[in-house]
């Protein structure tokens, strides 16, 4: 993978800056002349996704000077924005819009505090309709598709070469080619983290779902073979827990051979490889790719604020889900473009000449699913599931006894029994 990406990331978000100032001082000055100020609360600690919100702000900013200004303020992770946002509704002091998954929307409309977005976007139809209908409850739409990732298979294109295996195609090929790699290694080359993220690839491919009838359940023959799946590589020298940091942080203490990731960690990884870094779809069938976790947030807009305040939520909203702003995002973060015309925009042209692989996560995105959008789900998904596939990985249980477990703490949890 060329170096080119961190180049022209770092580019664009330069060529967005006031005179070398950093973009978050800027908008302070900004919305201090500002008559209506918007706050927009994010999860992004730093990194390119940050700077390239702030800067999106920056030239939003630019263009209504004299009537509004939009100020994104970090709150955290994603976690730490969520438990920062249900403190806002018991003291009344919520933002004008957030970043929201798809559970926290479920959770915000049970408490009635979210504004519709139809007949407030006038790239509506150029959107993913993807991702649009996954933030549709009950017909309307309650968030705009923004920061969207795809799992994706990296993989180190040198160690390929060395023993002579093309890039895996099906879920078969992808473990055999582990296993034969490991082999001739003498230890596991498919690194993965024990979390609900690198379970849904096996899950999901292994024909699971998570509702059936409505009811959520995780403990379903697909569910334990998908853990079993992983369980097995561990034992069987092919697969290798990451417990500690992100993947590519821990480049150069073993031989890395795959990892089915986010594609939002790809500028992550480019700049941690000290070998030539390749991605493609991931494993599937002989007839198409494999399905992949959908990730990230989407942009809210909450009930509880001015009329000014709305309006002005609302046009940011619609700059940032345009093609132009779009392709800067994509160009700049690994991003999925989620407006389908950012693609004909020359900067993602640009970057897709310089970076051909960055087409992998466009096409993963027609290959994609989501978890339940209910409003238990985050603590389903961190609390149990997630506790659930590290205690199996680790050998504290079998997978049928960690998933049965968890599955009596959901229906306990939706059932009012255990908070």
């Amino acid at each position: 993978m060329k170096k080119a990406t961190l180049l022209l990331s770092v580019l664009v978000l330069v060529s967005l800056a006031f005179a070398q100032q950093k973009a978050e001082d800027v908008i302070k000055a900004q919305c201090e002349k500002a008559p209506v100020v918007a706050e927009l609360w994010h999860g992004f600690r730093g990194g390119a996704p940050r700077a390239a919100l702030e800067n999106l702000a920056v030239e939003f900013n630019k263009m209504n000077a004299g009537k509004g200004c939009v100020r994104p303020i970090s709150q955290g992770g994603y976690r730490d924005l969520s438990t920062k946002i249900k403190a806002a509704f018991a003291a009344g002091n919520l933002p004008a819009m957030a970043q929201a998954f798809e559970n926290n929307i479920a959770l915000y409309l049970e408490a009635d505090a979210l504004l519709p977005l139809d007949g407030k976007l006038a790239h509506l139809a150029d959107l993913n309709p993807f991702f649009v209908n996954a933030v549709k409850f009950d017909g309307k739409l309650y968030g705009l598709p923004f920061n969207k990732s795809v799992q994706i298979l990296y993989f180190n294109r040198d160690l390929l070469s060395k023993h002579g295996v093309d890039v895996p195609g099906t879920l078969d090929g992808f473990i055999a080619a582990a296993k034969k790699i490991s082999e001739a290694e003498g230890e596991p080359v498919y690194w993965f983290r024990p979390d609900t993220s690198t379970y849904a690839y096996w899950f999901f491919n292994q024909g699971g779902r998570y509702l059936h009838d409505g009811k959520v359940v995780v403990n379903s023959p697909e569910g334990v073979k998908a853990l079993e799946t992983l369980v097995q590589g561990v034992k069987d020298g092919w697969a290798k827990p990451i417990t500690s940091g992100y993947i590519n942080q821990n480049f150069g203490k073993g031989v890395y051979g795959f990892s089915t990731d986010s594609s939002a960690g790809y500028s992550y990884y480019l700049r941690a490889a000290k070998f030539d870094l390749g991605i493609a779809t991931l494993p599937g069938t002989a007839e198409h790719p494999g399905y992949g976790l959908v990730q990230g947030t989407n942009l809210i807009v909450f009930k509880d604020i001015d009329a000014k305040q709305q309006e002005l939520a609302f046009q940011f909203l619609d700059f940032v889900s345009g093609p132009k702003a779009q392709a800067l995002f994509a160009a700049a973060t690994g991003y999925v473009p989620v407006n389908l015309r950012a693609v004909d925009d020359p900067l993602l042209q640009d970057h897709l000449a310089e970076n051909p692989d960055f087409q992998v996560v466009i096409d993963q995105a027609n290959y994609a699913a989501f978890e339940p959008a209910i409003p238990e789900w985050e603590q389903i998904r961190f609390d149990i599931l997630g506790q659930a596939i590290t205690e199996a990985v680790l050998g504290k249980a079998t997978p049928k006894e960690a998933l049965d477990r968890a599955q009596k703490q959901i229906e306990d949890l939706l059932a009012g029994r255990i908070r």
